[in-house]
């Protein structure tokens, strides 16, 4: 009893002391284009091999599946040139999205650390019921009176202190570990809203100074149930606002270009007197895959999707000769109840089955899509090789519930809610998934097939 009224007074504490962690400005630099572009270039020890992880929405669900997927690429070793190399030290990029960045964040933050404590810290943990109780107590609903203070701001504050030990982007940097690439939607625009610099450019904002946990919690922000996640866009005139390949989009006017279509939105952020705030909710309404919005966005790779330059330099690109992409994917198919027993849908059963319409379609789209972008860049890069110089070969593996073979045990997986608390059993089933399905995958036995 004494201990649960320590951590009761903790908590009224903390509610009383909450602030919004607004985006700070950036430093204004004294030319356009003078900030340096920075790549999520190689990092592995085989030049030849760049790999991508995209890591879904979906709750805990995906949380744990996208773990899992982790914990089989340590314990996976391929051989190149002879030599053989733990796959998990080969990551170059984790792109996620919703519950999937829950995962990617803290990878990208404490590394191997997460092995060791990530499953008691947050899979295994009642985290839902304890950002409610946050949510519930008196002091937090006296402080979100406040206009600076809504329910994701004290949401985004437990994750600070419980999970994510107040780390800001900064942190990310010069660890040797994967770019991490967290994805929110816009309101304002319509667009994936990337966690780069690349686009807090457009803000006139620095990202290193900005807290990951807040960047989770607008990257998991669904709609009715979480606010919008603010973020200042700065009055200044900074250099790094001006990206002219906007200019050179917008000044040709393409519209069957993507990168028009882009440039038109993010036009929008050049005038902070009519879009002061961005609204940030789910990335999921945008793309619930992670890799539309970030590692194939025309933000990262300066308007130009194919070129992937954002992803490389030009001596890294020189090296690459295989490219593997891993998809994880916990998209579910289950039947909501009010459909099964005919009764009539309110208000939010509603919104989550039109949510979950449109994910459904706009998840098979992107995998479809996706894959086809890597195919073209892929082209596009051989095209530009020597005939003798090595080719580079894209290999794309989609890890789904739906691949899981038996009729019974594929319902089973469907049925685990979306939420951020799940029964032990559920996250010990989805963590083992992810190794069963990489060993039935034909697509990543092509990969290690083509190995040097």
């Amino acid at each position: 009893m004494p201990r649960l009224a320590g951590v009761l007074v903790s908590l009224l504490a903390l509610a009383g002391c909450t602030t919004r962690n607004w985006n700070a400005p950036a430093e204004i630099s004294e030319a356009h284009g003078s900030e340096p572009v920075r790549h999520c270039s190689p990092r592995g020890k085989a030049n030849e091999l760049y790999v991508i992880l995209a890591f879904s929405g979906g709750g805990m669900r995906s949380a744990a599946m996208s773990y899992g997927l982790l914990e089989t690429l340590r314990d996976t070793t391929i051989s190149i040139g002879g030599t053989e190399h733990k796959l998990i030290d080969e990551i170059d990029v984790v792109t996620s999205v919703s519950g999937g960045s829950f995962t990617a964040a803290y990878y990208g933050l404490f590394g191997e650390r997460i092995f060791e404590d990530y499953e008691t810290r947050f899979l295994k943990r009642d985290v839902q019921g304890e950002m409610l109780a946050r949510l519930a107590n008196p002091l937090s609903l006296g402080a979100l009176t406040s206009e600076n203070l809504n329910r994701s701001d004290l949401a985004a504050d437990w994750l600070d202190s419980e999970i994510f030990e107040g780390k800001t982007f900064s942190s990310m940097r010069g660890l040797d570990l994967p770019c991490t690439i967290i994805n929110a939607s816009d309101l304002n625009t319509g667009l994936t809203f990337s966690f780069v610099q690349q686009q807090f450019d457009f803000l006139c904002s620095d990202l290193d100074r900005y807290p990951v946990a807040n960047a989770v919690l607008a990257s998991s922000a669904v709609p009715v149930f979480f606010a919008p996640i603010p973020l200042r866009n700065y009055a200044q005139d900074c250099a790094q606002r001006h990206k002219p390949w906007v200019e050179e989009a917008l000044k040709r006017r393409n519209r069957e270009s993507g990168a028009y279509h882009v440039a038109r939105q993010l036009e929008r952020y050049l005038d902070p007197d009519r879009m002061p705030v961005v609204r940030l909710v789910d990335g999921g309404v945008t793309d619930n895959l992670g890799i539309r919005g970030s590692i194939m966005s025309p933000v990262l790779h300066r308007g130009d999707v194919p070129s992937m330059q954002g992803a490389f330099t030009k001596s890294s690109l020189d090296q690459v000769t295989q490219v593997l992409v891993i998809i994880s994917n916990a998209q579910s198919y289950k039947p909501y109840e009010w459909s099964t027993e005919g009764r009539e849908p309110g208000i939010v059963s509603t919104t989550i089955a039109s949510f979950d319409a449109a994910l459904n379609l706009l998840n098979t789209n992107t995998v479809a899509e996706a894959r086809r972008s890597f195919q073209d860049w892929e082209r596009m890069v051989n095209n530009r090789r020597a005939p003798r110089e090595a080719k580079v070969r894209v290999h794309f593996v989609s890890l789904t519930l739906e691949d899981i073979e038996d009729a019974a045990e594929r319902e089973w997986f469907n049925a685990i809610p979306t939420s951020l608390s799940l029964e032990e059993n559920e996250v010990d089933a989805l963590k083992a998934l992810p190794k069963r399905l990489l060993a039935k995958s034909s697509d990543f036995e092509r990969f290690r097939l083509t190995l040097p």
